[in-house]
């Protein structure tokens, strides 16, 4: 039997709400570090199996009730739209990408090299977008062309700490998931299956 590629709305809502606790948790509770994140994984991951309004608004719940317990600076316009950018673009990309396998395992496979793609491609936007607005509306940087280059250049660990955290992150929040909706298909089956059975045998 083949599996469904709808959920029913509790499982929907449960992940999304899981996405959002682990993202904004990261952000407020337990910070693994500058620019280690689970906002890009969280985009990532609800793009996927989502459509792209969920995926907007989770992030955007995440960064908005994050930076008003953590705060933020006067950038936070390239911030915010350094996330919220991909999570209306990712899910339209991905989609296009990850439909052209039939057997599930290679299937798979490509979906996370393609969600880590995305999620790094997400990572460079950000460090791009995000930087030019510290050189654009700062005073750390002289507004010339040697002081935007000055700012990507001081930025780099800060990038590299991010593709980090994506690396490890999605792949093993795809895995995760795929398991949990395997397993939760698994027990449907199991339980329609065993009600079908009773009603043929009373």
């Amino acid at each position: 039997m083949k599996k469904p590629n709808t959920y029913l709305p509790p499982t929907k809502y449960l992940m999304l709400i899981l996405l959002f606790l682990f993202a904004f948790g990261e952000r407020v509770l337990f910070d693994f570090g500058p620019n280690v994140e689970l906002i890009t994984t969280a985009m990532v991951l609800s793009s996927f199996y989502f459509a792209g309004k969920n995926s907007f608004w989770l992030i955007f719940a995440i960064i908005a009730l994050s930076d008003i317990v953590i705060g933020n600076s006067n950038i936070f316009l390239f911030t915010w739209s350094g996330f919220l950018i991909p999570a209306i673009l990712a899910g339209g990309i991905i989609k296009k990408l990850t439909t052209h396998y039939s057997l599930r395992t290679a299937k798979n496979i490509f979906t996370c090299f393609t969600l880590l793609v995305t999620g790094l491609s997400s990572n460079i936007f950000f460090y791009l977008w995000t930087n030019f607005g510290v050189w654009y509306l700062g005073t750390m940087y002289p507004k010339t062309i040697a002081g935007l280059l000055s700012s990507y250049i001081n930025a780099l660990p800060f990038l590299r700490y991010q593709m980090i955290s994506t690396l490890i992150f999605v792949p093993a929040g795809f895995l995760f998931t795929e398991l949990t909706i395997y397993l939760i298909y698994k027990f449907q089956l199991k339980q329609k299956v065993s009600r079908e059975l009773s009603f043929i045998y009373k």
